[in-house]
């Protein structure tokens, strides 16, 4: 049966919701939500879209509402669940499906859909946050503070800067990952690596979270040179 095609409005309010596939839930703790927030922060700045709410509380399942502000909402969506996936050691689909997506018609309806994002909570918290549509500025994402254990020590995020964790040592092994990627966004690895934006940032990721040299990217990617690779990591 065909895919339902999705509603596009480059201006328009969605709401999204994307749950896990099974493989392992997408949050198994508070340090995998912190590393999401840096993931969707990072998007934000990158496309300037406008986001009224988030809610991270399930173990298995985020949701956003947000205004594309004149972006591309798959394109967005795939930056933010791509370099998610990148961060999460799984061997199958970390996503059960592509995100639903449903267009508002209007101020009222979002409010409502926000409204009812948020009733398990009476109140704001580090995962589950919102501002009022219309009456107050959307969620700027300048920077995001983890919670606190019950020890008051603080959650960090795995450092990018150190050796990562749970890296992919071997060009099959990256292989393995693209594809999973590429099926996680519902495409073929060729149509997604036509997008040279969300290429540019998997070869950023890849440097990141693999271990592999500079030529053995340049080949996972379609045999760019190590030169053209160099040059993605220091602009990206």
């Amino acid at each position: 049966m065909a895919r339902t095609a999705r509603i596009k409005d480059d201006f328009g309010t969605f709401l999204i919701r994307q749950t896990g596939g099974g493989e392992r839930v997408l949050f198994e703790n508070e340090g995998d939500r912190y590393r999401f927030m840096e993931i969707l922060k990072r998007t934000q700045a990158n496309f300037n879209f406008k986001l009224y709410a988030y809610c991270l509380l399930s173990d298995n399942e985020y949701q956003l509402v947000l205004d594309t502000n004149g972006s591309d909402l798959s394109k967005v969506m795939k930056s933010i669940n791509i370099g998610y996936a990148m961060y999460v050691k799984c061997k199958g689909r970390l996503f059960r499906d592509r995100y639903r997506s449903t267009l508002m018609n209007d101020k009222d309806e979002t409010l409502k859909t926000i409204g009812a994002l948020h009733e398990r909570s009476k109140e704001a918290t580090e995962w589950n946050s919102f501002c009022v549509y219309g009456g107050k500025s959307p969620l700027k994402l300048d920077w995001v503070t983890p919670l606190k254990k019950e020890d008051s020590e603080p959650i960090s995020a795995p450092d990018e800067d150190k050796e990562c964790r749970d890296c992919l040592h071997t060009l099959e092994e990256a292989k393995v990952k693209l594809s999973s990627l590429a099926q996680d966004s519902g495409q073929t690895i060729e149509e997604l690596l036509k997008d040279r934006e969300l290429r540019n940032q998997m070869i950023h990721d890849f440097r990141k979270r693999t271990t592999l040299s500079l030529k053995e990217i340049g080949v996972l990617f379609g045999g760019i040179s190590e030169s053209t690779v160099c040059k993605i990591i220091k602009n990206t």
